[in-house]
């Protein structure tokens, strides 16, 4: 073989397994690529149902909140209309002790040491007590010996015992000041799909110790308004009516008293709960400074009233919530801004209850504190 086909043959020879070589490089190349490729997508596959999964989670979480807002927001109907109200409490409640002079013309205070401003006395000697008159009648006829009291006391019952100091022939007295009632003129707040009302937004308490009462039972009244007695600086108007408290007047029962409002059931042939004018109860977080209207009855009428919320506490412990101006000049004509008897007049907002007015400024007729609608209705559960 001459050189030159020598070179040939070799040239060719190494040619040949060159673009072999080339070939089935490509070869596995292609099958790298087409592997790599296969696991980036099923990475990406993994990626995207994870993604997939937590839309769906964030989807559900925000369907369930918006549920749970949804099924936790109570409507009620308001209503702003006065009444007469009768409670009666649990026993008879001592206001206090005082100083009573014996048969032998001595003044004593017997009961000092014994009973405390705020106590009620449940029952003497076994027999349970529903009136002032008949504690007086059961101290009277133990004819000077031992008492025993059972006394409810700042939530606990405990048990007393004393006696009686002779002031007359045949007379016996235990020195202390009781109340077994208290009635007045107060306003409806709500009612429910239930029937049960709110009403006030704040405790009736006694007027002689400022202390809550605690209830045993109350009636709700028609009232009859006589006269609207208007507000100045440094005097407080007036709501002024009656209360016949004949049996055929009375509309509803009192349950509860507490320091957020009165509660209880409305007979449904005197107030009717009615859906198509009931609203949703507003958060207090939705409640905001600026325009609101409150509802209150004045000449038999009852009405919707323009007003201002100025200032909000959220967290006040007294559950004086927020500052409300009347502005409603016809209002404002009638009674000079916020009278005593307007607690627990409905505040809207939004279309939504807010709440209801409970004091009015003395200095300042036309503002007045309000209670939250929310914290009436936490205090009712």
């Amino acid at each position: 073989m001459s050189l030159k086909s020598k070179i040939s043959v070799i040239v060719g020879h190494d040619f040949y397994g060159k673009v072999c070589g080339d070939v089935e490089r490509k070869r596995k190349y292609r099958a790298w690529l087409v592997a790599a490729l296969v696991v980036n997508l099923v990475v990406l596959a993994g990626f995207a149902m994870r993604w997939c999964r937590s839309e769906d989670k964030v989807s559900v979480d925000l369907s369930t909140k918006v549920s749970a807002e949804v099924s936790d927001r109570r409507y009620v109907m308001p209503v702003g209309m006065p009444v007469g109200l009768y409670i009666h409490t649990k026993g008879v409640m001592v206001l206090g002790t005082g100083k009573v002079t014996t048969i032998s013309d001595e003044a004593v205070e017997p009961a000092k040491t014994v009973f405390k401003k705020g106590d009620y006395i449940l029952s003497i000697n076994g027999t349970k007590i529903r009136n002032t008159s008949q504690a007086m009648s059961l101290i009277q006829a133990c004819k000077g010996r031992m008492l025993n009291f059972e006394v409810l006391r700042d939530g606990e019952n405990i048990h007393l015992t004393m006696e009686p100091v002779e002031t007359a022939a045949d007379v016996y007295k235990i020195g202390v000041w009781l109340r077994d009632d208290t009635q007045g003129i107060g306003t409806i707040t709500y009612i429910d799909a239930n029937q049960r009302f709110a009403a006030l937004g704040h405790g009736i308490t006694d007027a002689d110790t400022g202390i809550l009462m605690d209830i045993s039972h109350g009636m709700v009244y028609q009232s009859n308004i006589l006269s609207v007695v208007k507000g100045s600086q440094g005097t407080p108007g007036e709501i002024v009516g009656t209360i016949d408290y004949q049996k055929k007047n009375r509309v509803g029962t009192i349950t509860a008293n507490s320091d957020c409002g009165i509660f209880g059931t409305m007979d449904s042939a005197y107030l009717a709960y009615d859906p198509e004018k009931a609203v949703p109860v507003a958060h207090p977080e939705e409640v905001t400074e600026g325009p609101a209207q409150i509802i209150c009855t004045m000449n038999g009428e009852t009405e919707s009233y323009e007003a201002e919320i100025q200032k909000i506490d959220v967290k006040n412990s007294a559950h004086k919530n927020f500052v409300l101006q009347i502005t409603d000049e016809e209002l404002l004509g009638k009674t000079n801004g916020i009278l005593q008897g307007m607690s627990g007049s409905p505040v809207l907002q939004d279309g939504k209850l807010v709440g209801a007015v409970t004091h009015v400024f003395v200095n300042e007729p036309t503002k007045g504190y309000g209670i939250f609608a929310e914290n009436m209705q936490k205090a009712e559960e």
